[in-house]
């Protein structure tokens, strides 16, 4: 489309504005199960074919990440606060062009001084907006990577960004105290469109994230609860996880090359992180709700490999969001980009329906599933056997990219920091004892109990500073204004898109103390250098519609970290420099075929991969 169109078609509809937005919303990653509503990407259109408007939306997207080599045994905490930096500066501004400083003094606890004049949204400091067509074709040039982009605007212009596009007002906020304040005022968020026509067109219950504010999502939004349950994740999560703690360590194994000999060690190649952590997560979710182990028989059974199903459901989501970035005329007709999403879409939900019909029944009483659970509270409900099996497709489908990518940068990390390695074998050792090689050999490894569990403290705060650092995305679930609200001294009207830039505030000394370096005893409960609020880091939201499957997915990242730091020493290429995020898909990731990554194996699996690994 050509500006000279664009701005044509915007002219025609200049007179069409609404206030209201009834329509049937999104983010990862997802149903995003774990945490697709705030998936990443920058839904710039959003035409309603009923009201002939657009509409602006956002979500997620990424974060690069540069360090200092680091190999002492010493603490961070305790070393000198002139450590390098462990991420690299995401633009070339050091400094704000436009301070904090309109975040008033009150924000550093106090609610805004109310004998202050009110500002007008035009007073919030931004680029220079267009006429017509205001901030449009900076978003358009940029959308391939926003988070860049906003990330740029927040250094340049401070805690609040203002922009606009035809018939719309857009915000980026990234102070914490005002991160904090929107939501507690809004609750209203974007849905996913693409995926909303496509399950409505073949009759597949919507998810929360594809359903407006004003439908009844909370009802289904209970189903996906069941995951969130603290009871559920001692009970059901943890005994099915830890069970398939062996096949992890046996596929770990079976994609190592050898690639290096010598009379000191031996160094083993993983050419592609993800052929491990795909495969893992998804198993994983297939254990947890279905109570199944997804071997090479079940596989066989369905209309895809594992690995074939990752890939169609990463490709679906790419095309999802880029059809959230257009006016939707796939509601029209089928455009090709619809129809490749729609065949992807397709194979996808036939496979996860096949899999949840062969397996009814829990194939093993003895361990509760979640299956069982999320049946019991539909029960009573409309259709309720097709609401059940659309929240197991969509815990299927969405949760396993995400905890996939966060896991790639969790091994990166491991690699990166090695002096960490030492001290989570000392704290695991303690729990379970020296490892050996039964953990590899039998079937179901290493047994995890919710005691053990409990006790592990460093293995948690690791994860915790690599979603902190190395998150798969900038920006967490925006919101999208009811009423007209006063914010930070503001007066921002109703329907505007307000975008919440969580990485920047994370990188900040000002609310992060040592903020760009990697320290996981930041997240122990009192720790000097801990994160000044819990609205600096949302890695996997915030509020009602916050990730349903973010205790799943830490669990499943706990156990492979378990698993590495017991069996193996990593490292990677150049420990001078924390490997950097890719931006070619609409979440983080980072490229292992560009970022070579190496396991080195302890004494006792030294014999296991002589054995199995071949050169």
């Amino acid at each position: 489309m050509t500006r000279r169109t664009l701005i044509k078609l915007l002219s025609n509809n200049n007179n069409n504005k609404h206030h209201q937005y009834s329509q049937p919303q999104q983010q990862t990653y997802s149903p995003l199960l774990y945490t697709r509503p705030s998936l990443n990407h920058l839904q710039l259109f959003n035409f309603d074919p009923q009201r002939r408007l657009f509409h602006t939306h956002v979500t997620t997207l990424e974060v690069s990440s540069s360090s200092s080599s680091s190999a002492a045994a010493q603490c961070p905490f305790h070393a000198s606060s002139s450590v390098a930096s462990t991420t690299s500066p995401i633009l070339s501004s050091s400094a704000a062009v436009i301070a904090s400083e309109q975040v008033s003094e009150t924000l550093k606890g106090e609610s805004p001084n109310k004998t202050n004049p009110v500002k007008s949204f035009e007073e919030i400091p931004g680029p220079k907006a267009w006429p017509l067509v205001g901030n449009l074709f900076d978003l358009l040039q940029h959308k391939g990577i926003p988070n860049i982009y906003f990330y740029d605007l927040c250094e340049k212009y401070g805690d609040m960004v203002r922009l606009k596009i035809p018939f719309n007002n857009m915000l980026i906020v990234s102070h914490p105290t005002i991160i904090e304040e929107l939501v507690k005022k809004e609750e209203r968020r974007e849905f996913l469109k693409s995926n909303r026509f496509y399950k409505q067109q073949h009759d597949i219950t919507l998810a929360p994230i594809e359903m407006t504010f004003f439908e009844d999502w909370q009802e289904i939004r209970n189903l996906y609860n069941v995951a969130m349950k603290p009871e559920n994740l001692e009970k059901v999560s943890l005994p099915q996880i830890t069970q398939l703690n062996g096949d992890f360590l046996r596929t770990v194994v079976s994609k190592l090359k050898k690639v290096q000999n010598n009379h000191e060690f031996t160094k083993y190649h993983l050419p592609n992180a993800f052929d491990v952590t795909s495969l893992y997560t998804f198993k994983a979710v297939a254990k947890t709700f279905l109570g199944v182990k997804v071997t090479e028989q079940v596989e066989k059974q369905l209309p895809w490999t594992i690995y074939e199903f990752v890939e169609q459901a990463v490709r679906a989501t790419d095309i999802a969001l880029q059809l959230d970035n257009k006016p939707p005329l796939y509601q029209y007709f089928k455009t090709r980009e619809y129809k490749e999403m729609e065949s992807l879409m397709d194979n996808i939900y036939d496979g996860c329906k096949k899999l949840i019909s062969m397996f009814k029944e829990n194939p093993n009483p003895q361990i509760p599933r979640l299956k069982e659970l999320v049946d019991e509270r539909a029960s009573g409900m409309e259709n309720a056997e097709k609401k059940s099996e659309g929240v197991l497709s969509a815990f299927l489908n969405g949760g396993v990219d995400i905890t996939s990518r966060i896991m790639v940068n969790q091994m990166y990390r491991l690699a990166h920091h090695v002096e960490y390695q030492d001290k989570l074998f000392e704290e695991l050792k303690e729990l379970f004892g020296e490892p050996t090689s039964e953990e590899f050999e039998s079937e179901n490894g290493l047994q995890i109990t919710w005691d053990k569990y409990k006790k592990m403290k460093l293995v948690k705060n690791f994860l915790e500073e690599t979603m902190r650092l190395n998150s798969f995305s900038y920006l967490t679930s925006g919101r999208w204004l009811l009423n007209d609200i006063e914010l930070n001294g503001y007066l921002v009207p109703k329907d505007t898109r307000i975008f919440i830039m969580n990485y920047h505030p994370s990188l900040k000394d000002e609310f992060v103390p040592r903020a760009r370096e990697f320290i996981p005893e930041r997240h122990e409960k009192g720790h000097p250098l801990a994160p000044k609020s819990m609205y600096s880091s949302l890695p996997f939201g915030i509020g009602a519609r916050k990730c349903p499957g973010s205790r799943i997915a830490s669990t499943e990242l706990h156990m492979s970290l378990i698993n590495l730091v017991r069996h193996f020493k990593l490292t990677h290429e150049n420990p001078d420099k924390f490997p950097e995020s890719s931006h070619d898909q609409s979440m983080l990731y980072i490229d292992s075929k560009k970022n070579p990554l190496y396991l080195i194996p302890r004494d006792h699996m030294k014999p296991i991969l002589e054995k199995h690994v071949m050169i």
